[in-house]
């Protein structure tokens, strides 16, 4: 009896812990058939821990997420690559220890960070949603939910 509980265990968490397709902006298809769902994060933020803790126990969100979206998580403060997003060039911005990248600037609400944020993003490079901010699941599943995908 006991093996066959563990045994279950071992299913149970291995179906449980579906990882997201997580893409980078350079990995993203030239012509996209789905909508952009962007998690910016820093590595410092607690915020963005609990965040990250809540989609990753949430199996129904991941899937919603793999189907639905190009999900790409972005630290701004970290990621010191060129970025070409929508036919335009984007820089990481130096100020001496620290810095921004200028796609984190261009995409946010006033031009300010704050984090986690959330940004969804139309095959058109429309924003469609925007949250600063801790996000419930079933804010995200009712939001995914609810994306048409045209092919």
């Amino acid at each position: 009896m006991k093996i066959l509980t563990f045994i279950l265990l071992m299913i149970s968490g291995i179906f449980n812990s579906q990882e997201v397709k997580n893409y980078g902006f350079e990995s993203l298809p030239k012509k996209l058939d789905k909508p952009i769902l962007i998690y910016m994060k820093t590595d410092w933020c607690s915020i963005c821990k609990i965040q990250k803790y809540q989609v990753e126990k949430d199996l129904e969100l991941k899937n919603l997420m793999n189907d639905k979206v190009y999900f790409i998580t972005f630290n701004p403060e970290k990621n010191k690559e060129s970025i070409k997003f929508f036919g335009e060039n984007y820089n990481y911005i130096s100020n001496g220890n620290s810095g921004i990248h200028e796609l984190a600037v261009e995409i946010s609400s006033n031009k300010k960070q704050v984090y986690p944020s959330w940004i969804l993003i139309d095959r058109n490079g429309k924003v469609l949603f925007r949250n600063e901010g801790l996000v419930g699941n079933g804010t995200l599943k009712l939001l995914l939910g609810k994306l048409v995908i045209h092919q």
